[in-house]
């Protein structure tokens, strides 16, 4: 049996190891855009329009607006997750914390992804002298690797002990702590479910920007009621 110090110990390991991901990916944007930054052209395409073509050129160091950005969104969203922190219970705190910092390194990871393909693509297309987006491309990652995250999410949500923020949050949900458990096992196989969606379908099929938006928005919109349903319809069942 562990002690409580080599439980603590073990607890703030795994607690620690989304904290070192979130650094990691908070700042990496910054470091491959700079190194990005001795390579590229002075002038590299900066804008596109719907279709696909350049619609606006501008200096290589515009790439560095992303980047800051990370860095706002970052430190905002990880006070936000101190914040909870000091607010949430001590025997749930170290759970919604960790559901949290995951969260936060899914949404870096996709910062990150996007910083990558803009450079490449502003690369090809400065060397080439001009050329076209490649359509569907970028939507179609983004929401694969979205959906690929709501996979670990859902399947954490079980764990989640009652609280005010994070987890399926509604009247009949916090009426116990049964009707928690129940909610957040099913919310949480909504949710794996919609993210097996949206993954799939934008990795299996051809689909342009503009479908595989109100593709993903009408998967998470059928995601939202789904939860909701199902989870009214576990309380009045077994609540």
């Amino acid at each position: 049996m562990k002690g409580k110090g080599e439980r603590t110990a073990e607890g703030a390991g795994r607690t620690g190891a989304w904290r070192t991901v979130y650094w990691t990916l908070m700042f990496l944007p910054l470091a491959v855009t700079a190194a990005a930054l001795t390579v590229l052209p002075d002038q590299v395409p900066m804008h596109y329009d719907l279709a696909g073509e350049i619609d606006r050129w501008g200096s290589k160091y515009e790439n560095l607006i992303l980047p800051a950005m990370v860095l706002v969104i970052g430190g905002a969203y990880r006070g936000g997750v101190w914040l909870v922190r000091e607010q949430t219970g001590k025997e749930n705190a170290r759970a919604v914390q960790r559901l949290m910092g995951w969260i936060g390194c899914g949404m870096l990871f996709v910062f990150n992804v996007m910083t990558l393909y803009f450079l490449l693509t502003a690369y090809r297309l400065a060397m080439a002298g001009g050329g076209t987006l490649p359509q569907g491309a970028l939507c179609r990652g983004l929401f694969a690797v979205t959906g690929v995250l709501f996979l670990p999410l859902g399947n954490a949500m079980p764990k989640l002990r009652r609280n005010g923020w994070a987890g399926v949050r509604t009247p009949w949900s916090m009426k116990s702590d049964e009707n928690w458990r129940r909610c957040q096992q099913t919310g949480g196989a909504v949710m794996m479910a919609a993210g097996a969606v949206m993954a799939a379908g934008n990795a299996l099929f051809p689909l342009t920007d503009v479908q595989s938006l109100c593709f993903s928005l009408g998967t998470l919109l059928v995601m939202a009621v789904a939860i909701v349903a199902v989870t009214a319809a576990v309380s009045r069942k077994k609540g």
